[in-house]
């Protein structure tokens, strides 16, 4: 919930998100409210209505069910996300495709997964989808290592010896770190939990949290450009030069461009800008120098 106050509270001068980003954001916030409301119900259900009644444990509500349908979809708008992402670092269509795929495929197997699973509620009878669930868990836990592993690496590779562009570097691999590191952490205890204790309800400890991390990602990608902005203007520890300026990429895809104009001392040299440019602004919006 602060993620989305931020995002609707944030000051970037002169910044306008497509309408595709302002849709994904409230998306976004109808699932997570959704999936939110059925897991309180749940645990009401357990904790309050049937507090009496033990053997109720042994069965699954269709909240679980549920969330594994909304896990999935949150999964593959986050996989896409970061896919797009990928491309306009790299603009290498073979990364998209093979991810694209891929992310189908994981989206199937998790939708096969909660229909499965709401149709048949019995905790005991769950032990038959072992082979899709797993097959589900490695396959999310593949794709996530692989997005991470190429925007890590391909960030790496644009360091300079400028202050400014290296902290912004240095916030977008920690933002692509924690994007496949901790839903990789939390599908790999969901598999454990699930091979070595299937007739329990530990599994729910690592599977429920998964959709709220794959927003967090996205949302921090989204109010990460504040503070991107702000280190783009700050003056210290950057080099100067007095004809350069540029116009960098926003999330609607739109060119930049670079023209000689008379500026303030505090901006930087052209081999700064245009590394912020492809690195910073194409993965964080609309930032201006």
């Amino acid at each position: 919930m602060t993620q989305f106050y931020t995002y609707l509270t944030q000051n970037l001068p002169g910044f306008k998100d497509p309408l595709w980003v302002k849709c994904l954001v409230a998306f976004l916030f109808a699932t997570n409210i959704t999936q939110a409301a059925a897991l309180v119900y749940m645990a009401w259900f357990y904790c309050v209505t049937n507090f009496a009644n033990p053997e109720i444990v042994y069965y699954s509500m269709w909240p679980y069910a549920f969330t594994v349908l909304t896990t999935a979809i949150l999964a593959i708008t986050n996989e896409m996300f970061q896919t797009w992402k990928i491309y306009l670092f790299t603009r290498n269509k073979t990364f998209v495709v093979l991810l694209t795929a891929a992310s189908l495929v994981l989206c199937g197997l998790g939708i096969t997964v909660g229909v499965k699973a709401w149709l048949n509620l019995e905790l005991a009878k769950m032990a038959a989808l072992q082979p899709i669930v797993e097959a589900s868990i490695a396959l999310q836990c593949g794709i996530d290592a692989t997005i991470t592993a190429i925007l890590t690496l391909t960030l790496r590779k644009s360091k300079t010896s400028f202050a400014h562009t290296d902290r912004i570097l240095n916030r977008l691999i920690r933002a692509a770190v924690q994007s496949g590191s901790f839903t990789a952490f939390f599908a790999l205890g969901s598999l454990f939990m699930f091979r070595f204790a299937s007739k329990t309800n530990m599994i729910a400890l690592f599977a429920l949290p998964i959709g709220r991390i794959y927003t967090h990602t996205i949302m921090d990608h989204l109010v990460c450009r504040e503070q991107l902005q702000h280190i783009l203007t700050t003056n210290a520890d950057i080099m100067s030069a007095s004809h350069f300026h540029f116009r960098s990429v926003g999330l609607n895809g739109s060119s930049s461009v670079m023209e000689p104009v008379s500026l303030r001392p505090t901006q930087t040299l052209p081999k700064v800008l245009k590394t912020v440019e492809e690195l910073s602004t194409e993965s964080c919006g609309d930032l201006h120098c």
